[in-house]
């Protein structure tokens, strides 16, 4: 039996070493094919080539071909890269992609120059400083569109359903991106992802703390907005998700290599938030580790996603450096969601659709409650009220209004609720589970 066993552990080691050196000598004929190539340009171009600048064009050309989302970097685009995953860095604020010879708007990074340009999710860049994005390549379109903080550069857009391109002339900022935005509405947090860089999950944490401590009443529930979220790191949309679900798996992966096939899932001894009524709001723009954190909590039941369709990016990048200090960006695996979902090309479905809308509201609410029951002369009087009673509740009525009218004005949440119908809806949302559940404990 012993050596039944060794004689099949042989075979099946020898098998693996056919395979192995088969597929070897099938590669050799394309290494022999671009040797071929190489060595016939550089006796027989016109002029003496530069054997770096055809090697990296060669290497970019090869990855590209693969997906939007595989690439190669030069020594110095490489340290760009790097130096973009740790969130400073200068440029216009985009987070991209690239796409039919163009560069993909992703979304705009709040408040930087493209945004406040109005440059919005999927917007094409075709050209930059009157140069061709095809003609450029990726790499070198990206590098324009970077540069000291203060500098101008000139892009050229297009923009689904129009035909000409818009001109834009921006001013390059300092991209210090802070990841994570928030305020306090009334008794609901609100907290906006910007982006997954190495901060991300100590400012939302952070972020929580704070709003806790400046609530002056128990929350009532949490709004996390992920609009707009191209997404970055793997392990941070890992550590974020963790924050909101107790346990259970957060999200796997799988890809040709064994190193790829991997299962990440929430410890119940790390910190986490409150348990409260959450909504999570998505839209076009929310990609890839945006879409992990959604689709975890949407199948952990632990948030209501409200928006639009998401981008649908379901696969994982590696970085990884190579000789010379060069690297390459490669997708090495596709992510599943907790309950087994890939979305990648299809996106995440929101549980409740709303597609963002302008409702104009009165300039003092007040207004629309100038005519009622109570405007006519002659109405009758409430029978559980005196006169004496009824006019102190009308001027602790108009008192509490006067009081209160400085501070809507002062209110960015309550700007932003009358702006932001998405948010509107996702507000209400929270305060309707909050009733729904106290009437439950009432009962």
């Amino acid at each position: 039996m012993l050596l039944i066993r060794c004689l099949l552990l042989s075979i099946c080691f020898l098998s693996s070493s056919i395979a192995l050196a088969e597929k070897k000598d099938d590669n050799q004929v394309y290494y022999k094919k671009f040797q071929e190539v190489f060595e016939k340009v550089d006796r027989e171009y016109v002029q003496e080539p530069d054997k770096q600048k055809m090697l990296d064009a060669a290497l970019n050309g090869m990855l590209m071909s693969l997906d939007p989302h595989s690439m190669y970097f030069t020594p110095e685009e490489y340290e760009d890269m790097i130096a973009y995953t740790k969130g400073e860095f200068g440029g216009i604020g985009v987070e991209i992609s690239f796409e039919k010879g163009a560069i993909k708007i992703i979304s705009p990074i709040d408040d930087l120059a493209a945004y406040k340009a109005g440059i919005t999710s999927g917007d094409y860049i075709i050209s930059v400083n009157d140069e061709s994005v095809a003609d450029l390549g990726f790499n070198k379109s990206v590098k324009k569109l970077r540069g000291e903080p203060g500098t101008k550069v000139k892009i050229s857009v297009i923009r689904d359903g129009e035909n000409k391109p818009r001109d834009y002339e921006l001013v390059r900022e300092l991209v210090k991106i802070k990841a994570v935005k928030f305020s306090l509405d009334g008794e609901v947090a609100y907290i906006r992802i910007v982006t997954f860089n190495e901060h991300t999950t100590a400012e939302l944490k952070k972020a929580m703390k704070t709003i806790i401590a400046d609530s002056k009443k128990p929350l009532k529930g949490i709004i996390l907005d992920l609009r707009n979220n191209g997404g970055g790191l793997f392990d941070q949309a890992i550590s974020v998700s963790e924050y909101f679900i107790d346990t259970g798996v957060i999200v796997t992966t799988k890809g040709r290599t064994g190193a790829s096939h991997a299962s990440f899932s929430s410890s119940k001894f790390v910190s986490k938030a409150p348990d409260l009524p959450m909504v999570i709001l998505i839209n076009g723009g929310s990609a890839s580790s945006s879409e992990i954190v959604a689709g975890a909590l949407q199948d952990h039941k632990r948030a209501v996603l409200l928006g639009t369709q998401s981008f649908g990016k379901g696969s994982v990048q590696t970085l990884m450096p190579i000789h010379g200090s060069s690297g390459v960006k490669m997708t090495t695996a596709k992510y599943y969601t907790p309950s087994g979902r890939s979305i990648q090309a299809d996106g995440i479905e929101p549980d409740i659709l709303v597609e963002q809308a302008k409702v104009e509201y009165p300039v003092h609410p007040e207004d629309e409650k100038k005519f009622s029951e109570s405007a006519y002369k002659n109405h009758l009087k409430n029978d559980d009220k005196s006169e004496t009673t009824e006019k102190k509740d009308k001027d602790a009525a108009k008192t509490s209004s006067e009081e209160e009218k400085p501070k809507r004005a002062q209110s960015e949440m309550s700007d932003m609720y009358k702006k932001d119908y998405q948010y509107s809806r996702a507000y209400d949302l929270i305060l309707g589970i909050f009733l729904s559940e106290s009437y439950k404990k009432a009962k």
